[in-house]
């Protein structure tokens, strides 16, 4: 709700607002904890709808699209980059 507040709120003064929700990153501190084995970290894998783990890079990219010309109409969207693991609903584990 505060990213979609802050849009409607600062938009007139030109300020865009976006939240990027990152999935499960590959070579994070994060995904060392959460699957400490291979066995847990194919099963994180698995999964997904894209079948692999994200990138840093993944989510640096699209940091950069919403910070970038391209993005400059797009205020107050919160964008998952998750392989699809959003559409699985709450609670879902890897099968």
């Amino acid at each position: 709700m505060l990213v979609k507040t802050l849009a409607v709120e600062w938009g007139p003064m030109g300020v865009r607002v976006n939240a990027i929700i990152p999935g499960p990153i590959a070579d994070t501190e994060g995904m060392a904890r959460l699957a400490p084995t291979p066995e847990a970290m194919e099963k994180s894998k698995r999964g997904t709808p894209l079948q692999r783990l994200g990138t840093k890079d993944e989510i640096a990219d699209l940091a950069l699209f919403l910070a970038s010309d391209a993005a400059a109409y797009v205020t107050g969207a919160i964008m998952p980059c998750d392989g699809g693991m959003s559409l699985l609903g709450v609670g879902r584990v890897g099968v």
